[in-house]
């Protein structure tokens, strides 16, 4: 009776220590391959995501860009770019020109972004503005 109790102590001893050493072990290989394991995971959620994914309901990706740059164009963009030319106004009367001209190029960059979107991505942008 002893000799069975010993067997599963050192069968539970051992499948004890077998799963803690290879549970380090992984995680050193997952730590010294870090950036190897994040580009395979990058590229597989790349490569796993398809274009149906983006159609939300019965619209498409066409349809949700054009509502995006809608809100950019209207309301919003102009209380970015309102927001912006002020700030603009302020770090360049405090020394900061680089920052001024950073966010002069914000201000003016709503009244932009559907012809850069259109001209890069031709699906989406190229509808009317309004």
């Amino acid at each position: 009776m002893a000799r069975g109790f010993e067997m599963v102590s050192n069968a539970k001893r051992f499948y004890s220590t077998l799963c803690v050493r290879s549970w380090v072990r992984g995680i050193q290989t997952i730590e010294r391959h870090a950036n190897l394991v994040l580009m395979l995971v990058g590229v597989a959620l790349l490569y796993c995501g398809t274009t149906e994914l983006a159609h939300a309901g019965s619209g498409s990706m066409k349809d949700a860009c054009d509502k995006v740059l809608q809100l950019v164009e209207g309301a919003f963009g102009a209380l970015v770019a309102a927001v912006a030319g002020v700030a603009a106004i302020v770090a360049a009367a405090m020394g900061g020109f680089k920052m001024a001209w950073t966010l002069f190029v914000i201000s003016i960059g709503s009244f932009i972004l559907r012809f850069s979107v259109s001209l890069f991505n031709g699906q989406c942008g190229s509808g009317s503005g309004g």
